[in-house]
C-alpha cells in the first residue's frame, strides 16, 4: 500500500477529528472537506450517531460510515462492540474490499467483500478485515485515545512510536503524539526518536500541533529544545512558525537553543507573524542583549512594516539599559523605519526608560533629527527635556535637535520645554 506521506497537505487544518467525534454523539453536525484540482482529497460528515469518512490519494481510496459509536478490541486490532453498524472499503490498484460490522444481539458480525464477492468465514478474512480497519484508524486518527492506551500497555512508549512510525497520515501522527504525550512520561531516548519518526510529517500544522503537544505534556529539559527546533525546521508556514516559536519560548531554554530559535524567525516572511515570534523569544529568561540585538538586527533587515518594527522597538527599550551591542542596534534599527509618528513613538518609548547612559541618551536626542515632520519631531524632543536639562552635553544636543525645526511654534515649544530661549 502507498505509505501517503503528502497526505497532510490535504488534511491539515480540516480533519480535527477530536472536535468530530465529540459532536458525533452529541446530536451535533459537523462537515470538512478537502479537495485538489484532480478530486483528490479528504472529506469527513457527522450528522447525529452518522458519520462518513473517505480519502482519495495516489490511486488509494478508503472510504468509512457508521451509526453509532463502537469500541475497539483489547489489542485495538478489531471491534469489540458496537452499537449499530461501521462499514470502511479500500480500492486500490483495479481492486477492492469492504468490511462491514454489524451488531448481533451482544456480539458483532463480520463480513468481508472482495472486489464485490462475499468471502467465507477464513483466518485470510479475519486478517483481511483488521487490515481494513488499520488502514481506517491510520488514515484519519480515528480512536487514538484507545489505540494509545492499548499500545501503551502491550508494550509502552516504543509500541506507540512504531504505531506513529507506521500510519498513514499526518494528522493521524499528530493526534497519536498528542496522546502518547499526554498519557506517557518520555525518556530522553525515546523523545528524540518520536521527534524522528515526526520528520515523516509534511504538513505545518501537524508539524507544529505535535511538537506543541511534545512542549506542552513532556517535562523538556533546554538541552532537548535543539533537537525539536531542528525538527521545527522542516516548518515552512510563517504563522505555524510564529505559534510553535510562542510555545517554545514559553519553556526553558539554553542559550544554543534561543541562537536556533532566532534562526527560525529569520526564515518567517509576514512582518506580522515575525514581530509576533520575535516578541515571544525576548521574553525567555536566557536572553542576552547580545542576543536581543540579533533579533532587532534581523527585524530591522525584514521587516516592511514601520508598524511592527515601531512595536517591536517598544519591547526591546529595556535593552537600551544594557548599552553596547543592544543600543547600537536599536538606534540603528530605528533609522529602517520610514513614517515620522512610529519613529516618534519609538523614542517616546525609549525616553520612559529607566537606567539609560548618558552616551545612549545622547544618540536618541539625536536621532529625533532624522524626523522630518516638525510636529513629530518636537514632541520626540519634549519626552527627553527633562533628562536633557541634567547635563550640558545632552542639553547641547537637545538644543541642536530642536533648532533644526523649521517651524517657529514648533521650535519654540520645543526650546521653551527644556528651559531654552530662541
Amino acid at each position: 500500500m502507498n505509505s501517503l506521506k503528502t497526505l497532510g497537505a490535504l488534511v491539515a487544518g480540516v480533519i480535527l477529528l477530536a472536535a468530530f467525534y465529540g459532536a458525533a454523539f452529541k446530536n451535533d453536525s459537523f462537515s470538512a472537506n478537502i479537495e485538489t484540482d484532480d478530486g483528490e482529497g479528504v472529506r469527513q460528515v457527522v450528522h447525529g450517531d452518522r458519520g462518513e469518512f473517505s480519502l482519495n490519494r495516489d490511486g488509494l481510496k478508503i472510504k468509512a460510515s457508521w451509526r453509532g459509536d463502537y469500541e475497539l478490541s483489547e489489542d485495538g486490532e478489531d471491534i469489540a462492540s458496537l452499537d449499530k453498524k461501521l462499514e470502511i472499503s479500500r480500492e486500490e490498484g483495479g481492486h477492492s474490499e469492504r468490511a462491514v460490522f454489524e451488531r448481533d444481539g451482544d456480539g458483532v458480525d463480520r463480513s468481508y467483500y472482495l472486489d464485490g464477492d462475499k468471502q467465507g468465514d477464513t483466518a485470510e478474512t479475519q486478517e483481511a478485515i483488521r487490515g481494513l480497519l488499520a488502514a481506517f484508524l491510520g488514515a484519519s486518527g480515528v480512536k487514538a485515545e484507545e489505540r494509545t492506551a492499548i499500545l501503551l500497555r502491550r508494550g509502552g512508549p516504543d509500541a506507540v512510536i512504531s504505531e506513529i512510525g507506521a500510519v498513514y497520515g499526518d494528522h493521524a501522527r499528530q493526534r497519536y503524539t498528542a496522546e502518547l504525550t499526554e498519557q506517557a512520561d518520555l525518556s530522553g531516548d525515546q523523545l528524540r526518536a518520536l521527534l524522528e519518526a515526526l520528520k515523516a510529517i509534511d504538513s505545518d500544522h501537524d508539524m507544529r500541533m505535535a511538537l506543541g503537544a511534545i512542549l506542552e505534556n513532556e517535562t523538556i529539559t533546554p538541552d532537548a529544545t535543539p533537537v525539536i527546533l531542528e525538527t521545527a525546521g522542516r516548518i515552512e508556514s510563517d504563522y505555524d512558525l510564529r505559534r510553535l516559536i510562542e510555545t517554545i519560548a514559553e519553556k526553558p531554554m539554553s542559550p544554543e537553543a534561543v541562537k536556533l530559535a532566532i534562526k527560525m524567525i529569520g526564515r518567517i516572511d509576514n512582518d506580522h507573524n515575525l514581530r509576533r515570534a520575535a516578541e515571544a523569544l525576548l521574553e525567555q529568561d536566557s536572553l542576552t542583549p547580545a542576543m536581543a540585538a540579533e533579533i532587532i538586527d534581523l527585524a530591522a533587515d525584514r521587516l516592511d512594516s514601520d508598524h511592527d518594527m515601531r512595536l517591536l522597538l517598544g519591547e526591546t527599550a529595556p535593552y537600551l539599559a544594557a548599552d553596547g551591542d543592544a543600543a547600537t542596534a536599536w538606534v540603528a534599527a530605528l533609522g529602517a523605519v520610514d513614517s515620522d509618528h512610529d519613529k516618534r513613538l519609538a523614542l517616546s518609548d525609549a525616553a520612559n526608560e529607566e537606567g539609560l547612559s548618558d552616551d545612549v541618551m545622547r544618540k536618541l536626542i539625536e536621532a529625533t533629527e532624522k524626523i522630518e515632520s516638525d510636529s513629530d519631531r518636537r514632541l520626540a524632543l519634549e519626552t527627553f527635556a527633562s533628562r536633557a536639562k541634567t547635563t550640558p552635553a545632552l542639553l547641547e544636543a537637545y538644543e541642536t535637535a530642536a533648532r533644526g525645526i523649521s517651524s517657529d511654534s514648533e521650535r519654540d515649544r520645543a526650546l521653551d520645554a527644556a528651559g531654552l530661549e530662541d
